[in-house]
Parts: C-alpha cells; sequence; structure tokens
C-alpha cells in the first residue's frame, strides 16, 4: 500500500516539474520571438495554452506546477518577488477556474464538438482572461512595474497574447495528452518537420511577400491533414506555422513583416488565428461528417435487417400458401386413385358377401390397389421434391419442367373447366434452380387460373410458349383469356401485399415471391402486359441452344 502511494506521488510532482520546466520554457521563448514587455506579449504567449491543458488533463491539483512555472518566469524577466509571487497566484486560480467551468459544462475535452469548442473559447476570452488579466495589471500598477498612461494597452496586450495563447495550444497539449498512447511519434514528428521546413522554406528562404499566397498553400495543407490524419496532426501543424511565423516576424522576413511593428502584429496574429479558426472547423465539420455517416450506416443496417426479417416473413407466408396450394393438388391428383381403391374395396366386400370371394378377385384387388397406392405415393414424391429447395445450381430442360408443372396440376385445371396449351420448337436448357424456375412459373398459372374462374369466358385457355430471342435468351410467355390487368393497377402487381382478389383468396404475396425468385435465384427479369384479351406474362432467363432433341 505505501509502495503504490509514493509511487503516485512521484508521478504528481514529476508532471508539477515538468509543468514548471515547461511553462518558464515555452514562456521566454514566446517574449524572445515577439514583441513583449516583462511579461507582457501582443502574441502568442504559449505557456497560459500549456497551463490550461495540463489542468484539464490532470485536474485543479497540478496548480502548483503552474505557480512555480510562472513565478521562475517573472522574476527572471525583473518583476519584484511580491508583484510575481501575487501574479503567479492569480495564474494557477485562473486554471482552477478553467477545470471547474469545463467540467460544470460538461465539456468534452477531445473538442469533436461546436458545442465544446465554442465552450472552451467563451471560456478563455470572457473569464479566464479577462480574471487574469484585469487582476495582474492592478498587481503590476499597484508595485509600479507599470505607470497608469500604459494600463490600458497592459491590460489589452496580456489578455490578447494569453487568449491567443491558449486557443492555440491547449487544443494541442490538451489533445496529445489524451492520445499519447495511440499517437505513432516517430510519424508524428516527421509530419511536423516537413511541414515546418515547408514553411521556413516559402517565409524565410524565399522571403515571399504575398499573405494571401501564403495562406493559399498553408490552409489547404491544413485541412488535407485534418481530413486525413485528425485534429490531433491539425493542432501540430497550427502550432508550427505560429512558431515559424513568429521566427520569420522576429527577424523582420517574410509576408507577414511588410508594416509598422503593430502592423506585424496584427498581420502574425490573424495569421495564426486563422489557422486555428480552420482547424477547428475542419475537424468539426469532418467529424460531423464521420458520425452521420456511422448514423447513416446504422440505418442502415437496421433496415436491412428490418427487411430481411420482413422477406423472411414474406417467405414463411408465402410457403405457407404453397403448402395450401400442394394440398389442394394433391387431394386433386388423389382423387381418382382414392375412387378406383373405393371401388375395388366395394367390389371386394360384395364378393365375400355373396360367397363368391376367390383367387381372381383377390389377385386383381392387390394388384389395383397397389397400382393406385403406389400412384399416390408418386404423386406425394412429386409434390415434395418440387417444392423443396436446391442448393446447387445444374444445367436442366425448361421444357421438363414445365410438363412437369402440368402433369401434377392437370387435374386441377380439368376440374375448372381450363385448357393449357404448350408450345415448344425445341428443347429449351438453362442453368440454375430448376425447382425455382418451376414454382415462379406455377404461382403465374395459379393467377391465371384464379381470374379465368371469376371471369365468364367460355373457352378458358391458358397458353405457354417457349422461345428463343434474338439475342440469344429464352423467353417463357404465359398468356390467359381472362381479360386482362386493369390499367391503373399493372405496375403493382408484382408489390408485396398487393393483391386483386378478395381477401379469403389472396395473400398478395404470390406475384412478389414470383419476381424475387426470378431476379435472385434464377438471374432473370420478368415483365407483364395485356395482350389479346388476357394478361401476358413473360419470363426471360438466359440459355444457350441445346444440341439435344
Amino acid at each position: 500500500m505505501e509502495n503504490r502511494y509514493s509511487l503516485r506521488d512521484f508521478g504528481y510532482y514529476l508532471n508539477i516539474f515538468i509543468l514548471a520546466l515547461l511553462y518558464f520554457l515555452s514562456g521566454k521563448v514566446s517574449l524572445l520571438l515577439l514583441n513583449g514587455h516583462h511579461i507582457i506579449s501582443t502574441g502568442v504567449f504559449a505557456s497560459e495554452g500549456i497551463a490550461l491543458a495540463f489542468a484539464l488533463y490532470y485536474g485543479k491539483n497540478i496548480w502548483p506546477g503552474i505557480f512555480l512555472g510562472q513565478l521562475i518566469l517573472a522574476l527572471n524577466n525583473d518583476i519584484a518577488l511580491l508583484p510575481s509571487i501575487e501574479i503567479s497566484a492569480i495564474n494557477s486560480m485562473e486554471a482552477v477556474i478553467g477545470v471547474v467551468l469545463f467540467q460544470k459544462y460538461r465539456l468534452d475535452k477531445n473538442l469533436k464538438s461546436f458545442r465544446d469548442v465554442i465552450g472552451l473559447a467563451i471560456i478563455i476570452l470572457f473569464v479566464l482572461q479577462i480574471f487574469s488579466s484585469v487582476l495582474s495589471n492592478i498587481v503590476l500598477l499597484f508595485h509600479t512595474q507599470i505607470d497608469s498612461g500604459s494600463f490600458v494597452k497592459s491590460l489589452f496586450s496580456w489578455w490578447f497574447g494569453n487568449v491567443m495563447g491558449q486557443l492555440l495550444f491547449t487544443p494541442f497539449v490538451l489533445l496529445l495528452l489524451l492520445n499519447q498512447k495511440n499517437i505513432k511519434y516517430m510519424h508524428y514528428l516527421l509530419y511536423g518537420l516537413f511541414f515546418a521546413l515547408f514553411l521556413y522554406a516559402i517565409e524565410i528562404v524565399l522571403a515571399t511577400k504575398s499573405q494571401l499566397f501564403l495562406l493559399s498553400l498553408t490552409i489547404p495543407t491544413v485541412i488535407y491533414i485534418v481530413a486525413k490524419k485528425g485534429m490531433v496532426y491539425g493542432t501540430l501543424f497550427s502550432v508550427i506555422a505560429a512558431i515559424v511565423s513568429a521566427y520569420s516576424v522576429h527577424l523582420g522576413i517574410g509576408a507577414l513583416c511588410v508594416g509598422s511593428d503593430i502592423d506585424n502584429a496584427i498581420n502574425y496574429n490573424l495569421f495564426v488565428l486563422t489557422h486555428i479558426v480552420i482547424v477547428f472547423t475542419a475537424n468539426i465539420l469532418f467529424q460531423q461528417r464521420t458520425e452521420l455517416e456511422k448514423r447513416l450506416q446504422k440505418k442502415i443496417e437496421y433496415e436491412l435487417a428490418k427487411n430481411r426479417e420482413q422477406q423472411l416473413l414474406m417467405m414463411q407466408q408465402s410457403r405457407l400458401a404453397q403448402m395450401g396450394e400442394m394440398i389442394a393438388m394433391i387431394a386433386h391428383q388423389w382423387r381418382q386413385p382414392l375412387n378406383n381403391l373405393a371401388l375395388a374395396n366395394q367390389l371386394l366386400i360384395s364378393k365375400y358377401n355373396k360367397n363368391r370371394l376367390d383367387d381372381k378377385t383377390m389377385d386383381y384387388f392387390k394388384e389395383n390397389s397397389k397400382k393406385q397406392i403406389d400412384l399416390m405415393s408418386t404423386t406425394i414424391d412429386d409434390f415434395r421434391n418440387f417444392f423443396k429447395s436446391e442448393k446447387n445450381r445444374e444445367n436442366f430442360c425448361i421444357n421438363s419442367v414445365i410438363e412437369n408443372i402440368l402433369d401434377m396440376t392437370k387435374a386441377i385445371y380439368t376440374t375448372s373447366g381450363i385448357k393449357i396449351n404448350f408450345r415448344a420448337k425445341e428443347l429449351y436448357h438453362c442453368y440454375g434452380y430448376p425447382n425455382d424456375l418451376g414454382q415462379a412459373i406455377l404461382n403465374i398459372i395459379n393467377n391465371a387460373k384464379d381470374a379465368l374462374v371469376e371471369s365468364d369466358v367460355e373457352d378458358k385457355n391458358i397458353d405457354i410458349n417457349v422461345e428463343r430471342l434474338d439475342d440469344g435468351k429464352i423467353a417463357v410467355s404465359i398468356a390467359d383469356n381472362a381479360g386482362g390487368i386493369p390499367e391503373d393497377v399493372i405496375d403493382k402487381i408484382f408489390d408485396p401485399y398487393f393483391t386483386t382478389k378478395d381477401s379469403k383468396n389472396g395473400t398478395g404475396l404470390g406475384l412478389y415471391m414470383t419476381k424475387m425468385i426470378i431476379q435472385e435465384k434464377l438471374n432473370a427479369k420478368i415483365e407483364v402486359l395485356n395482350k389479346n384479351s388476357g394478361a401476358n406474362f413473360k419470363i426471360i432467363l438466359k440459355g444457350e441452344k441445346s444440341s439435344v432433341k
């Protein structure tokens, strides 16, 4: 237990020492690069940004590091001991206030949204730096470190330099601390080095005089790096732009040094502020786009899952409807064998009652009953195989599929007074699932049958034609003479749950599932039109002419 606490204390004191050192060194560099008076700078004062970032990351207890760093910096810049202590206390309290406000308004340290960025900016502009600049300059005035005539200028310079330092360095250091375990530092430093050399070449070596030209090179670069690498790299580039540009201003070279000291200070700060705004705005826009894409992807996945569930439900409903049709077809197919069995049974009973039951009668009964039972068993197998899902595609004969359907269902259509005419000039072959094609054709034939039963047509016909089209594809046409589909609904008949039948006779899934089977299982297409007093469905399949005759 003691070792753990001592280790934690060591880390705490180490962080205080690092912060104090960074505060002092960054403050010295800021004052050296830009025109400063004692501890007052009209440019970017980096120390304040580093201090606020450490406080937001490590918490309020890091304030001694700020106090020590500011105290050493003030003493090093010829400020008396007492005002140095008072200013250090004010800056330490400023960071504590920043942490409290940041937590109170529940701002995200990763600065992902406009709310987080604007919240941080408001805290810096209108709370922390007003508090710090007013109290610190009152201290300097009270201790005669500045005179009353320069108070307003000193106040503004303090406020402005610290604001710029916190807007620039707080996001940079804070994001660096938050992502320290995820950053590939060699990669990170190489990117920063290349950008620094790029700016050094433009501003100092080439000494370009055009601010517009300079911005036209740096802004697209910063936007690109934010888009590709994120805000951690974007804040690095904005800090590098500020440092290299500060050095060019210090040397009196480049696009930011084209006028008086005041003009140069304004140009420099506008240049830095532009990059700060660009980094924040670009990052938030890209973050929002990413979040929008994620939400859209989740919605798509949800809708796809919902659609798959709906498709599954439709398939189950369609299967139930097919089972009902299959039972009806089996009942029709069994009617004749059952009648034959009933007659044979009646004959056997009659012979028995008259004491005329002999071997010949028994042999007839045995042979005939077996024949009828085998026929009924074959019917069951035919329908079971027909409605069974197939796993593998195969080459199959379209003619055989259609003939098999007609053999299984002829009893139903004969009973309904419907004549089916099947025509094909040759054998046509296709690659896919034969049972799926059969079920699709059966669904269309059943719809035609229902339409014909409800119609007043005397000669009820269904014509099935198979032919090869000019492009080599095969067309299976199924036409009836039931009067056709009303033109105002013909475009809707493949929609799910749409039916022209009453609720007792139609689910609205037959033609929808037919279309799904043809498109997804057979990689084909289906179309419908009214032709010759009836509906004409056409299934267009890919196929090659077979040499088999």
